[in-house]
């Protein structure tokens, strides 16, 4: 109990100095970005992204379930199973990738990426090469991302931290350097921001495997068969990616059909300040998720409970942030993207209240992920998805912007009720039927 705790401490302990530095990175890079792009093409990069990472999605869960299963086989010390997980999902992954990457190629063509994103033609050129390129990127970035889940199976997500802050410290450099020697450029924004991460996470996957000897993935340790017993996970994980994706990945591509890319600047501004706290939430408990894998495998359920009320605490002191940085809201928007961008008052009403309850979930949606009792996580993220686009639709055009964050919020409710009762009946050893599965 005290190795994992000190292990949880000394991840979340690190993961605040390099997360710290890709969130001051990060509020650097939107004004620096704005300076290079007006708000209209910096809307249009935002939403291409957002749109194209529904790519991240079609591991079909391998990633989580590679998470847990690895997680398990290493608290037995099956290092032989452990590099059989690993293995087969990389391999799978690699010719997973390789299908779609093709099959995009192939309609391509037929795909009118002006009328998607409700682009004007004649602001912005090349739109349909940018996104060649940019989706090419986010594929290779697709396989070589697994690399993080590892990391997290061993307790150490500090590490994928820090190679996210070093592909953002180069995208600072890099987009520093356009910003004095080349003319605003939406290609090369696009480039820079999706290359990065490959770049980081290429450079990365031959240290780690050196590193990590005994689990280097390998042909001779595919086993496909193994397949079904990640995806038996892993494929709840992924259709609860997908319905999340629905909710928070096309938001920028709704906002910018029904009100234009220009308005996708100030609600991601927004965002990203109060996403601060998300951010901040989430080192905590990053550690967290394979650490309750780990307890949960050995039946330690003491310091589970320990950690859950200590989080909640930690929760609390959140909403007190976000309340303060509410009030705080128009004065940090003036000195941080200056007076030309227009943010109501009321999206940051909206923001402060989806950031609290994504906070409260996340408590007992890691603990329920680390158990790996998803079943009725998965139904509800099914519904949530079902129904947050006519909601989306509905309030944005009565409250405009700030509705879609009000559409976020509604569907996240019923999230916020049944985690905390599925987590008190898995603890106290009540959880049947649904609750259990």
């Amino acid at each position: 109990m005290k190795t994992r705790s000190a292990k949880a401490i000394k991840n979340v302990i690190a993961s605040m100095i390099f997360k710290g530095g890709t969130i001051l990175i990060s509020l650097i890079l939107v004004p620096m970005t704005l300076s290079y792009l007006n708000p209209y093409e910096y809307g249009i990069w935002l939403t291409l992204s957002s749109t194209l990472a529904w790519i991240y999605t079609f591991d079909i869960g391998l990633g989580n379930g590679l998470r847990n299963k690895l997680t398990e086989a290493l608290a037995l010390n099956d290092l032989k199973l452990a590099r059989i997980y690993v293995s087969t999902s990389f391999f799978s992954l690699l010719i997973l990738v390789t299908a779609i990457y093709l099959l995009f190629i192939l309609v391509q063509s037929w795909l009118n990426w002006e009328l998607i994103l409700n682009v004007n033609a004649q602001k912005v050129q090349n739109l349909s090469y940018i996104v060649v390129i940019v989706f090419t990127f986010f594929c290779a970035s697709f396989v070589l991302r697994l690399i993080g889940n590892i990391y997290m199976a061993y307790q150490q997500p500090a590490i994928n931290d820090l190679l996210s802050l070093i592909a953002n410290i180069v995208s600072l450099i890099l987009i520093y350097l356009c910003t004095v020697f080349t003319e605003g450029s939406l290609e090369k924004v696009a480039i820079i921001y999706s290359a990065a991460p490959v770049l980081i996470f290429l450079l990365a996957y031959p240290v780690t495997f050196w590193k990590l000897k005994e689990i280097r993935p390998s042909v001779h340790w595919v086993r496909f068969s193994y397949i079904k017993e990640l995806m038996s996970l892993g494929i709840q994980f992924f259709i609860i990616q997908m319905a999340g994706l629905v909710l928070f990945t096309t938001s920028n591509l709704i906002i910018s059909r029904m009100f234009g890319p220009e308005s996708v600047t100030p609600y991601n501004i927004a965002f990203k300040y109060f996403s601060l706290v998300n951010t901040g939430f989430a080192i905590i408990i990053k550690p967290i998720w394979s650490a309750i894998t780990e307890a949960y495998a050995n039946k330690d359920l003491i310091w589970i409970r320990k950690v859950m009320k200590k989080l909640v605490w930690i929760w609390l002191g959140g909403v007190l942030l976000t309340l303060i940085m509410v009030l705080m809201s128009p004065y940090v928007y003036k000195v941080w993207v200056g007076e030309g961008i227009r943010i109501p008052f009321v999206l940051s009403v909206f923001c402060s209240f989806y950031v609290s309850i994504t906070n409260w979930c996340n408590i007992f949606t890691y603990f329920v992920n680390g158990v790996g009792k998803v079943r009725l996580q998965l139904y509800s993220s099914i519904i949530s998805g079902v129904f947050f686009l006519p909601l989306a639709f509905f309030f944005g055009s009565v409250l405009g912007v700030a509705g879609i964050l009000l559409a976020l919020c509604v569907c996240l409710l019923p999230s916020a009720v049944w985690t905390p009762i599925q987590y008190w009946k898995i603890i106290n050893r009540k959880a049947t039927g649904i609750w259990f599965k």
